[in-house]
């Protein structure tokens, strides 16, 4: 069972909008960029305010996890006088064993199903007059698509609401747990209680993080046989089967804690282990998590702000797999890991691959995988003006949510929405004086475009190439190369700004460089006035783009070049015809002949 969309009206800043997951089913990962305050937390709120949830989080006491008034969902700019709805409304999708599930349960109830539909929608409706709540005429909708018949009948019907309601119960109790952590700063308890009586509910949820930790053993074990009946007992035994298992308790919590502490944190904590105590006080049977370093033990709460932000954040999601209830979560992480470094961050986002389903919020590029673009979500404020936030006017407060392809498309121009995915995009360069012969580019896209068709020509050619900042801009690279006496060639385009910056070049270093820089015809007298994507055949930059943007009928220079970026970064490599390749061979062969003979 899964959720495929989100829909939210008139939720503080959304006036209509649709979050799609569903067309991108073989991602499990969703990502939300977009400048500040454009709405990427407004989107987590609204998810997390859908009310069935079979697991919440509220016991945490988490900084801005709950709405507690519903007033303040108004809409900033129909605040004084809201007569209208507030809307959430969730599709939901169900696998073929939810579908035999909810059968048997009609069965059980002497109804046969002729036809039931995988998709069902759940729908919030909050009333409001004068900008009151009223909280008597909100309404709680599902839509259903069930037709049977009484086990001795003959005759085929839809459902009364009254019988179909067996799919509701059970749909309802198995959905996927919204769990949404704006951040982990909270108290991780001292104490675990764990008998089954307790009436505190931060014991009881934690009860089920010790289940899981025990389920990650797995060797059938649970809390009452395992743990309390051996905490309480006095025989020697049970003591001696406690200790062995506390001792690999121990072990596993301190391999995946301190093993993903040395990836994500680049060191190496060999000295430290996860201490765990048993015990009974006047409130019942309980467990401590301790950390041992050396020769001292601390508690979890003397322990840094960094850590355990990070121990928590295992505890509540790494052991959450293995649990065998309740285990399709759903996480919603707000900035998540913003406060450590960037190599921490990457690492981190690794570990996003385990969990069962993620929508995360972001301004780092080192939190942007590209291989998740196709479920990135551009999220965007129509209310500010970026250039000139003094004329904010939340009449116009409007937050909009584009797949992320579909934006770049459309706004080629309003890069800084995305700007987190083109720094990951971006070339990265490497110590210069390590290539002793190159080819230099007018800037990325072309260093982009070279190698990514030096891969599809199978890297036949033996040559580096480096990226200039543009054509007009060469000067310090160039400056270098002639510096070290090692050997190199400029590519430009044969438009008026190639051919003038090679005459400048000329003229500022002489005729040392004359025989480096070429312009492409001059290469290929059939590229005449050619700049480098125009060796690529018109049909094959269709092929290009469709491959990254498979909705988009645009076609223009800006979209080519990102998803050549994509595609290579992806090592994603289409059939391309004769002419291109070709071309690139013809290309390829002249540089590689002109830096062997300037060796």
């Amino acid at each position: 069972m899964k959720f495929i969309y989100f829909r939210f009206k008139n939720f503080k800043g959304i006036e209509d909008e649709k979050l799609d997951l569903s067309k991108t089913p073989e991602s499990n990962i969703f990502t939300l960029v977009g400048l500040n305050e454009s709405g990427k937390t407004t989107i987590l709120e609204a998810i997390n305010y859908f009310k069935y949830k079979p697991e919440k989080l509220d016991v945490l006491e988490l900084k801005e996890y709950e709405i507690q008034d519903i007033h303040t969902l108004i809409p900033i700019n129909k605040r004084d006088n809201f007569n209208d709805k507030i809307t959430i409304e969730a599709g939901i999708e169900l696998d073929d064993e939810d579908i035999l599930k909810i059968k048997k349960e009609f069965e059980q109830k002497n109804l046969i199903i002729d036809k039931l539909g995988t998709k069902f929608t759940y729908t919030q409706i909050y009333h409001f007059e004068k900008s009151k709540h009223i909280k008597e005429r909100d309404q709680s909708l599902w839509t259903y698509d069930i037709t049977g018949r009484k086990k001795n009948g003959k005759k085929i019907n839809k459902l009364e609401n009254s019988d179909a309601l067996i799919a509701n119960n059970f749909i309802t109790k198995n959905l996927p747990s919204i769990l949404y952590f704006p951040n982990f700063l909270f108290e991780f308890p001292e104490r675990i209680y764990l008998n089954n009586e307790t009436q505190n509910e931060k014991d009881l949820f934690y009860q089920k993080i010790i289940q899981d930790t025990l389920d990650s053993l797995e060797n059938d074990l649970n809390i009452n046989d395992h743990l309390i009946f051996r905490i309480v007992s006095q025989d020697a035994n049970d003591k001696r089967n406690l200790t062995s298992l506390i001792g690999k308790l121990q072990k596993k919590l301190s391999d995946v804690i301190f093993n993903k502490w040395n990836q994500i944190f680049n060191k190496h904590l060999s000295n430290k282990e996860i201490i765990l105590y048993t015990g009974v006080d006047s409130i019942g049977t309980y467990i401590e998590f301790n950390i041992k370093d050396d020769v001292d033990t601390y508690r979890i709460s003397e322990r840094s702000l960094g850590f355990r932000w990070f121990f928590v954040y295992i505890l509540l999601t790494q052991f959450r797999t293995y649990r065998k209830e309740n285990k399709n979560a759903f996480y919603l992480f707000d900035e998540p890991a913003s406060n450590l470094h960037p190599s921490a961050q990457i690492e981190l986002l690794k570990s996003f691959e385990k969990l069962s389903k993620v929508i995360y919020t972001t301004h780092s590029q080192y939190l942007i995988n590209p291989k998740w673009l196709e479920s990135t979500f551009v999220i965007k404020n129509e209310a500010i003006d970026y250039e000139n936030e003094a004329d904010y006017n939340s009449k116009n407060t409007n937050i909009k949510i584009s797949k992320y392809r579909e934006f770049a498309v459309k706004y080629p121009n309003q890069s800084n929405y995305f700007q987190p995915i083109l720094e990951v995009l971006d070339y990265k360069p490497s110590n210069l004086e390590l290539v002793p012969k190159v080819i230099i580019t007018e800037g990325k896209n072309d260093f982009y475009t070279l190698n990514y068709f030096k891969e599809i020509v199978k890297n036949k050619y033996i040559i580096n190439i480096i990226p200039g900042t543009s054509a007009s801009n060469l000067e310090t690279l160039i400056s270098l190369y002639l510096g070290w006496g090692s050997k190199f060639i400029v590519i430009l385009d044969d438009d008026k700004q190639g051919n003038e910056q090679k005459k400048r070049y000329i003229n500022i270093f002489g005729e040392i460089v004359k025989d480096s820089i070429f312009t492409l015809r001059e290469i290929d007298k059939n590229w005449d006035k050619y700049e480098l994507e125009d060796i690529i055949s018109e049909e094959d930059k269709n092929i290009i783009i469709d491959k990254v943007y498979t909705e988009s009928k645009a076609s223009n220079k800006t979209i080519l070049n990102r998803s050549i970026q994509e595609l290579y970064l992806n090592n994603v490599f289409p059939s391309l015809s004769k002419t291109t390749l070709q071309n690139f061979n013809i290309l390829f062969k002249f540089l590689e002949g002109r830096l062997n003979d300037l060796s």
